[in-house]
């Protein structure tokens, strides 16, 4: 019974995922982020970014 349970969770997880094209998840995404970010946000310049990934 469990296993049933698991599988259908799993199951109408994916078919939530499928309802919103991924540009369109990944334009909300990036909408949040920008609103986290707030109005004092500006772009990372190529140091800044390069040292995020080293690290």
């Amino acid at each position: 019974m469990t296993e049933a349970i698991i599988t259908a969770l799993e199951n109408e997880l994916k078919r939530e995922r499928e309802a919103i094209s991924l540009p369109d998840r990944l334009a909300r995404l990036a909408e949040k982020a920008r609103r986290l970010a707030g109005p004092e946000c500006r772009d990372g310049r190529k140091d800044e970014i390069d040292e995020i990934w080293i690290q």
